[in-house]
């Protein structure tokens, strides 16, 4: 299986395709196994490299080093033992905020920034998530990952049994550590909405009308970033690319060949 170690950390990646290199990043208790309707539809005009971030899916699962910090470094690590050059980043949730923290940081490595439903360093949303670390400690990993899926995946209860299944498959494999991580709660967590100001690549954000928690902060960063474009998809929440990716994969493409032209 195709691995890089990068910031200490074997990291696992996936490459399907030629051309303009397209990188994904997943959310969090997720994997790169999240984005394989845009892989395909992608990869016969792009080289898209999807990989499992530290602690999910087939990349190592390290006692510590969650930070956000920590993704962006093992990005960019992982980018140059490719050797893409310039690309597109695509980013959800976590993954959205380590694509915006790396963005902040090494602009002339990107050719446009995608937000998806994006966190970002800074930023509190209006209802907190309930942190379970004291769950994991107290009464193991594997409660943790029931009590986080029970809460998560309610929003599919009723609804669309394939992408509930799909997002249970890769729950499921994600390995708990980041609750675990001793260093959880203490690292330093800059101000990457602030930040955002100094973005000056293309920028598309994308986030679900029913996303209660991230539709404010795409708002934000909108105003923040000149010229960004905001995409606000109804009837959709947090999964975006699952949920809607006929829309997503449209708008996307779209996107990415104004930059080009």
């Amino acid at each position: 299986m195709p691995h890089v170690t990068a910031n200490r950390v074997k990291m696992y990646y996936e490459i399907v395709g030629q051309g303009t290199p397209i990188v994904w990043l997943h959310g969090f208790t997720l994997d790169r196994r999240m984005w394989h309707r845009q892989v395909k539809y992608f990869s016969p005009n792009y080289r898209t490299i999807a990989y499992d971030s530290r602690g999910h899916g087939l990349s190592d699962c390290p006692p510590s080093g969650y930070a956000r910090a920590d993704r962006i470094i093992d990005l960019f690590q992982l980018v140059r033992s490719l050797k893409l050059g310039p690309f597109h980043l695509v980013g959800l949730s976590m993954g959205g905020a380590t694509a915006l923290g790396y963005a902040i940081d090494y602009p002339d490595d990107l050719l446009s920034l995608t937000l998806v439903d994006s966190a970002a360093g800074g930023f509190r949303p209006p209802s907190k998530y309930r942190d379970l670390r004291e769950v994991a400690v107290d009464k193991g990993v594997d409660e943790a990952k029931r009590r986080w899926m029970k809460s998560t995946l309610f929003y599919f209860l009723n609804q669309n049994d394939q992408l509930k299944a799909e997002l249970v498959e890769m729950m499921k494999g994600h390995c708990g550590q980041l609750w675990l991580d001793p260093k959880r709660g203490k690292y330093k967590d800059r101000d990457d909405v602030s930040l955002s100001t100094k973005i000056k690549i293309p920028t598309m954000i994308f986030v679900g009308e029913k996303d209660r928690y991230f539709l404010p902060l795409a708002k934000t960063l909108h105003k923040n970033i000149a010229n960004s474009e905001l995409d606000v998809v109804a009837g959709v929440g947090h999964m975006l690319n699952m949920e809607a990716p006929q829309r997503f994969n449209l708008r996307l493409e779209q996107f990415l060949h104004r930059i080009e032209v």
